[in-house]
């Protein structure tokens, strides 16, 4: 019997979900990338899927346009040119976003690095980082995240559609017929799905490549616009309403789960995961996180640097030392037992084997789920700068209350600044200081016309700075201390031959 769902009420995790899933005519998770985290340096690598490329599309997509009888037309000496130019510009803008991303992320291996004389990206690369590799710190792609601009290239993007949209529009009105209605095609295999999943891919990066490349976990897991009847401007706005609902919930998060100043008395004795349950609780959300693991015994791959993930290099070489070729009558039965040759068994019984763990995530929802709970085991914690008031990640025993960023309008990183402003608080509130400065540059000037001798001079700024610290601690008064000074030179001694 079919179901009517016209009257039927989503709870407030069905509605949750919605937000952050496949959608009818968007696709959020198109991806394989996989994740390999290293505790011991609190870092992880992501390597983002390059299946999606025309290097490995292309032989599937001739293919299809033969079955379709479609030939490509031979083209103009202009055509041609033009064409030529356009790839070009793809190059060239190809090249533009691979410097950005290498500037501001640790891209440690690329996909297409074979020979001296392959070069990457190339005009034909969709996504500059399908293929990488790259390095972060627990936390860093999170705070990349949270604080990407996407409202203006969102914005940007939306006026050239609903631009785009008036053209379609006015070509409607002008129609003298509505166009008669194509026969569905006919899929005769699988290369065809993969071929126009592919396309549609393309087209749809090609147009939002500028609000996709605004964080780093968004360009590597950018959507896929599916045909249907809703158009292209809502299916934008349908994306951009999943980046900024993102943003919304793990700026939230990170408030409620870290912030030292976030309802201290109630919530300051917990760890962050059990100020995570709360907050999953208090928002109708189960307490468990779905994560896809795989896990891997292996002799090449090390997962970490102590078993069972992995051991020193001194340690290895030292297990190669007792390998040998020749088998004993013991092993040759073992082996003939278990089913497996003499030499294979020798092998596993002289070089270590290696547990590594990788996980996969598609979409940005999953990646920042799985990094924000991995901080979370192992205990890597942020906090809000004091003085620009964003997030920023806490590094081993190291206490700061000051972000490394540079402010928009500043030249100087927050932690710099906050040194300099302290500084001249303090200088302010200490009456030592002014008088030590004071009397410094008097004493220089007469050492630098040779009045004073240096190593006299060297002798009295050592007392000069004891009896400054006397006078912050308040054990000789500014008075005292002024007297002191004035008479360490007091007379001008005739200036060395």
């Amino acid at each position: 019997m079919k179901k009517d769902f016209s009257e039927y009420q989503y709870s407030e995790y069905d509605k949750y979900l919605s937000k952050r899933s496949n959608q009818q005519n968007m696709k959020l998770d198109l991806f394989t990338n996989k994740v390999a985290f290293f505790s011991e340096k609190k870092q992880f690598y992501v390597t983002v899927d390059n299946y999606w490329e025309p290097e490995f599309m292309q032989e599937i997509i001739d293919a299809v346009e033969r079955e379709r009888g479609i030939v490509s037309a031979e083209l103009s000496p202009e055509d041609q040119a033009d064409l030529e130019e356009d790839r070009n510009d793809d190059l060239k803008m190809n090249q533009e976003w691979y410097r950005h991303f290498q500037e501001k992320y640790n891209i440690v291996s690329n996909r297409n690095i074979m020979s001296e004389d392959d070069e990457y990206p190339t005009a034909d690369t969709v996504n500059v980082l399908n293929g990488t590799t790259i390095c972060l710190n627990y936390g860093e792609g999170i705070l990349d995240f949270i604080y990407a601009d996407f409202q203006t290239p969102l914005k940007k993007e939306l006026q050239l559609y609903m631009l785009f949209d008036g053209f379609r529009e006015t070509y409607k009105n002008d129609a003298q017929k509505p166009p008669s209605a194509e026969e569905p095609e006919k899929i005769l295999n699988q290369d065809q799905l993969i071929a126009d999943d592919f396309l549609a891919y393309e087209d749809t990066y090609r147009s939002i490549m500028d609000v996709a490349n605004a964080s780093l976990y968004s360009a590597i897991c950018p959507p896929q616009f599916k045909g249907g009847a809703i158009d292209e401007t809502k299916k934008l706005k349908q994306y951009g309403s999943y980046l900024l609902t993102l943003q919304k919930e793990f700026q939230e998060m990170i408030e409620f789960c870290y912030d030292e100043d976030y309802y201290p008395n109630l919530l300051g004795k917990l760890y962050p995961s059990e100020r995570l349950n709360i907050y999953r609780r208090a928002h109708d959300l189960p307490s468990r996180y779905l994560r896809k693991e795989q896990l891997e015994l292996s002799q090449h791959n090390m997962g970490g640097h102590e078993m069972p993930f992995g051991m020193p290099a001194d340690q290895i070489l030292e297990r190669l030392k007792n390998f040998r070729f020749e088998t004993t009558e013991e092993e040759d039965k073992f082996a003939a037992e278990i089913g497996i040759s003499s030499s294979q068994l020798a092998a596993y019984l002289h070089h270590p084997t290696f547990m590594s763990i990788t996980y996969y995530f598609g979409s940005i929802a999953q990646i920042l789920e799985l990094e924000f709970t991995k901080m979370m085991e192992q205990n890597v914690r942020f906090r809000k700068c004091k003085r620009c008031g964003k997030y920023f990640i806490m590094k081993g025993n190291y206490d700061t209350n000051y972000c490394d960023r540079i402010a928009e309008g500043e030249t100087r990183t927050c932690q710099e600044l906050a040194a300099i402003e302290n500084y001249k608080a303090k200088i302010a509130d200490d009456k030592s200081i002014p008088i030590y400065n004071r009397y410094y540059k008097r004493y220089a000037a007469r050492l630098k016309v040779r009045q004073i001798k240096e190593t006299d001079f060297k002798k009295w700024k050592y007392q000069a700075m004891a009896k400054r610290d006397e006078c912050s601690a308040g054990t000789i008064t500014p008075e005292e201390y002024t007297e002191w000074m004035e008479a360490a030179f007091p007379n001008r001694t005739p200036k060395n031959k």
